[in-house]
């Protein structure tokens, strides 16, 4: 209970009547949004072909609860792969009812309607404003269970598509002569996970806003953005025909992260008649239609892995994709930028060679604010001692190799410090980190390798590097190698911290140097330098790719 005393008690009942709206506004203000009623509305959406499932989306029902609204890059593109929509338990074929390729939207329509479900009739067409609340109600990559993901309306001029999209993705877009890249957006300081393409977005009334839309790939990084609702307008009057145009599979490729690959499916079947293998497997290669009408299919359900999150402090990663280098890098809007690791990697390790190209990588990503993080494949991420770190083979805080994670909010003054001068304030928080190794030991800085680098709307990471070599009288060196990455709100670090630089490790160093770790006639020690090396050279990237989604392409 608050109490409050007042000298003039005749004024008391105007601070009690402020109180009550002050506190009503408050609770009014997010009132509207009802999760569990926009569950009512959202449809998750599968795409099956004759490889089985290859993409998951997330869809809503528009004006009747025949018409479902998607988006349309999520469809294959092949004339025999099915739309499944999936209201709860119950699965329905869905048929193309009308498109807007340049919005990348999708009217879908069952013929058979499931009773309970409530269709969306009305939409704010107003643009949210800067910093304001939004919420989007997805499947992430086409799991069984749907969750909110909580965003923010960003800034950014002009607000278009093109503004967001990497030079590559760009030009094929172009090409593909579908979606328009002048495309009026709403852009969000997050992003959306795979699997929210389609998903309804609704500000803190409850009302629709917009459509989800993304799953390009830019490196580590995703791109996504929010369709105005105010497409759907021309979406249902479209008379457009709804064969599906040739070049959508092009586009359906770039759009990577709504794909599904085998590796991530789990089919999960209870047989009503035998458990013969075989029967099983003729079950789950197509689709039971119900003879009694064909719009219905009978008892199969389809689930993807378990999402793999980790909470801490205001982050929550998720485990979004698994790529090796070369995948990460062929996807990268700026390769160069992701191949500058080897200017370090050069310095350390002299005129060695590694087979890079299919080391693999776990991505994980906060939707809150954008952030990447990556681990090599495999290796889990935990919460000890008020840090994120890495647990795994060779990898844990006492191991030779570590990737220790820490965050915290930014005070005011730092805020204002970052709008004036980013450079300035990242440039102290690396001298401020130099500064915590050197109390352990007399560390020296990799000056050339330091770098800063913009993703757009104040959100920045520096990279640098340092090591203890030169330290006398050690036994043990460690190189570190540090990035620090803020937005407006937050400032996220993380390190790599090697600690295998012991005076044998040096020796094999000297001895084999020249080594190509790719060729396969190796001694054992030459095959366990390069073990260690490719180790090291796993944290290194791993380190390197901490970046933001949504990175601005003016």
């Amino acid at each position: 209970m608050i109490v409050f005393l007042l000298e003039n008690k005749r004024y008391s009942w105007l601070v009690s009547l402020a109180l009550f709206f002050a506190f009503f506004s408050s609770n009014f203000v997010y009132a509207g949004f009802d999760p569990d009623k926009l569950s009512q509305s959202t449809v998750r959406i599968l795409i099956k072909g004759k490889q089985g499932v290859t993409g998951a989306a997330t869809g809503f029902l528009w004006q009747n609860n025949r018409q479902v609204v998607t988006s349309l890059h999520v469809l294959s593109g092949h004339s025999e792969s099915k739309i499944i929509v999936e209201f709860g338990k119950k699965k329905r074929l869905g048929q193309i009812k009308a498109l807007l390729p340049e919005a990348d939207l999708v009217l879908l329509e069952v013929n058979k309607p499931v009773e309970g479900w409530i269709p969306l009739k009305t939409f704010d067409q107003a643009s949210p404003e800067y910093k304001e609340e939004v919420s989007a109600l997805g499947f992430n990559r086409g799991s069984i269970g749907m969750s909110t993901r909580e965003l923010r309306k960003g800034f950014v001029k002009p607000e278009i598509l093109k503004v967001l999209l990497p030079p590559d993705a760009l030009n094929k877009i172009i090409a593909a002569n579908l979606l328009d890249v002048s495309l009026p957006i709403y852009y969000l300081d997050g992003s959306l996970l795979p699997g929210y393409s389609g998903a309804p977005i609704v500000n803190t009334e409850g009302q629709l806003i917009g459509i989800g839309n993304g799953g390009l790939e830019n490196g580590a990084s995703s791109v996504s953005w929010v369709i105005p609702a105010s497409n759907l307008v021309q979406l249902t009057q479209a008379n457009t025909p709804v064969e599906l145009p040739p070049s959508l599979k092009a586009i359906n490729t770039l759009f990577s992260q709504d794909r599904v690959d085998a590796s991530q499916q789990i089919s999960l079947l209870t047989p009503t008649r035998d458990t013969d293998a075989k029967s099983i497997f003729n079950l789950l290669s197509s689709f039971l239609i119900a003879p009694a009408n064909a719009d219905e299919v009978q008892e199969f359900e389809f689930g993807l892995s378990q999402p793999i999150e980790v909470d801490y402090q205001q982050f929550r990663f998720m485990k979004v994709k698994t790529r090796t280098y070369q995948s990460l890098l062929e996807s990268s809007a700026i390769p160069s930028d992701m191949n500058k690791i080897f200017q370090l990697f050069d310095v350390i390790f002299r005129d060695y060679k590694i087979h890079y190209q299919n080391l693999e990588f776990d991505v994980y990503e906060d939707g809150r604010y954008g952030l990447n993080i990556v681990v090599p494949k495999g290796v889990a991420l935990i919460v000890e001692d008020g840090y994120l770190v890495t647990q795994g083979d060779m990898f844990c805080r006492t191991c030779s190799y570590e990737i220790q994670y820490h965050a915290r909010v930014l005070t005011p003054q730092e805020q204002l410090d970052i709008q004036e001068g980013p450079d300035k304030f990242l440039h102290l928080v690396a001298n401020n980190h130099w500064d915590d190794l050197n109390q352990e030991g007399d560390y020296g800085k990799y000056g050339d390798f330091t770098q800063i680098e913009s993703f757009g709307a104040q959100r920045y990471v520096l990279r640098a590097a340092y090591s203890d070599f030169n330290e006398p009288f050690k036994e043990v060196f460690e190189l570190n190698y540090f990035v620090a990455a803020t937005n407006r709100e937050a400032w996220f670090q993380a390190q790599g911290i090697l600690n295998r630089f012991d005076q044998d490790f040096f020796t094999r160093l000297e001895r084999f140097q020249g080594t190509d770790c790719s060729n396969p006639q190796l001694s054992h020690d030459q095959m366990r330098v390069c073990g260690e090396i490719e180790t090291m050279f796993k944290v290194m990237v791993s380190v390197h790719l901490t970046t933001f989604s949504n990175k601005f392409f003016l």
